[in-house]
């Protein structure tokens, strides 16, 4: 017995471009209420970001506010979709973030297991192929959530692609 299956998509890169553009508004926000990242570096981090995500390869990205001890005040993740048919896209907001002394600023980006299947050389010559700025290593690092509140935020769109944004916050 075998089953075939078909995978449409109903966005073009310039869909993808578009909600990651949105995204880049709500992180150069943030990044300038905080002062904890220069507008070129996050030029360079959304650079980066747009090319996993119009390869595919993108299903997450989550900025954390971090205090001097590593701890999250908070936390704005952003899943990816490749079926946000009808979906209202919002404008961007709730960016207001205020950062303590000795806070700073932290950006992940969660890749899909056909990037982590990829040889080391394979990542090597795509992000060098590609212009990337950093290597975006793989990181095992755990950042709990838990005692930060939970609500629901922007949802980008743009035909069949789209980030649903979650806000945490103490």
């Amino acid at each position: 017995m075998s089953s075939t299956a078909t995978r449409t998509t109903t966005y073009t890169k310039a869909d993808v471009r578009k909600v990651v553009e949105n995204f880049a508004a709500d992180y150069a926000m943030i990044a300038d209420f905080t002062g904890l990242k220069t507008r070129e570096t996050v030029q360079k981090d959304v650079s980066d970001l747009t090319k996993f995500a119009e390869d595919g390869y993108l299903t997450r990205v989550t900025l954390y506010l971090m205090d001097k001890d590593g701890n999250p005040l908070r936390v704005a993740t952003y899943d990816v979709s490749d079926n946000a048919v009808g979906w209202q896209s919002g404008m961007p907001g709730n960016n207001v973030w205020s950062a303590p002394e000795g806070a700073y600023l932290q950006i992940m980006a969660t890749l899909t297991n056909e990037w982590f299947d990829k040889s080391d050389e394979g990542k090597g010559q795509y992000l060098s192929g590609r212009g990337f700025y950093y290597s975006w290593g793989k990181s095992d690092k755990s950042i709990s959530l838990l005692g930060l509140s939970q609500s629901s935020g922007q949802k980008y769109a743009s035909n069949g692609y789209g980030w649903s944004r979650t806000n945490y916050s103490k």
